[in-house]
């Protein structure tokens, strides 16, 4: 009996040294990064700050030209539409940015992640720069900041863009529909790596897009520095009910991009958010097939060269 006991204590404190090796593994590969680490790694050449209303946000303006601003998708980051800025630099100054609680800006200290802090910021960011007026792009949650800033700032907003915007009522992010918990923000500190991967092909229709080099900076985006957990407050302050006021306050002409195969926002969705824009001057719509909901990254340059005959159209 001794001798099973003493054994069953030795297998008791090896598994008890394992699970605390594995948390202390777990911690150290998901830690914290620091914003200056980040910026070192995906900074580089063109990187600008500046201080709104408390936000450290970061951007980057290249090209000459009208002024085209491009918001990303929710989760991304400003690097994104690196092929539609080497595409349309030559004929605009394209403007982009990292949203709060993501990669290079981080959180926001008001903690307001509602569309209308979005959109002070965007005009926090159009004064800095001296631009009254220009055209707005946005991606998935930038499509969603980008016709909310068109609704309530029409004077601003020369064309639009809307790519699998969402808003509308139906089939679309579980994630960002489900009601969290306050303990789900701590569960983000413990995501390894590796399940980044299929949460990114969950949105594509090629899931050979999502390559190791892009979930692993998508990892370290995720881990800057209070990242994680504004991200769980931009979850949870997810703005639900009827958009149909806003969009019959758009006046500027708009494109609407969508994925035919988009697993999140149903392609019908594309022809409803149209005939609610009643009043804008002018509205077209792109379907592309076998494409999902991260247009950027799945068609860049058919996008991109979309967008510009768009823009260029008078």
């Amino acid at each position: 009996m001794y001798r099973l006991l003493r054994l069953l204590g030795i297998a008791l404190t090896a598994l008890i040294a394992l699970l605390l090796l594995g948390a202390l593994y777990l911690w150290w590969s998901n830690r914290d990064l620091a914003a200056a680490e980040l910026d070192q790694l995906y900074g580089g050449d063109g990187l600008q700050r500046v201080n709104i209303d408390g936000v450290d946000l970061a951007y980057r303006v290249r090209g000459e030209g009208p002024p085209l601003v491009l918001i990303h998708s929710h989760f991304y980051t400003m690097r994104l539409w690196q092929p539609w800025v080497d595409e349309l630099a030559a004929d605009f100054t394209v403007i982009r940015y990292d949203l709060t609680s993501h990669g290079l800006t981080g959180p926001d200290p008001s903690g307001d992640y509602s569309r209308a802090r979005g959109a002070q910021l965007l005009n926090g960011l159009l004064d800095h720069l001296g631009i009254a007026r220009a055209s707005i792009a946005g991606s998935s949650t930038g499509g969603a900041l980008a016709w909310y800033y068109a609704a309530h700032f029409p004077e601003r907003v020369d064309k639009l863009i809307l790519i699998n915007a969402p808003g509308l009522p139906g089939i679309t992010n579980k994630y960002m529909e489900m009601a969290l918990p306050d303990w789900f923000g701590y569960v983000l500190y413990l995501l390894p790596e590796r399940l980044f991967k299929p949460f990114l092909q969950a949105a594509v229709a090629d899931k050979n897009l999502v390559t190791d080099e892009q979930v692993h900076e998508f990892h370290l985006m995720y881990r800057r520095r209070g990242n994680r957990m504004a991200e769980f407050e931009r979850m949870r302050a997810w703005e639900r009910g009827d958009i149909s006021p806003d969009l019959a306050a758009i006046t500027a002409p708009t494109l609407i991009l969508w994925g035919e195969q988009n697993p999140q926002l149903p392609v019908a969705q594309s022809a409803e958010l149209a005939g609610k824009l009643v009043n804008a001057r002018r509205v077209e719509q792109r379907i592309y097939p076998g494409i999902g909901h991260v247009i950027p990254l799945e068609i860049p340059v058919q996008s991109a060269l979309d967008a510009r005959a768009f823009l260029q159209d008078n």
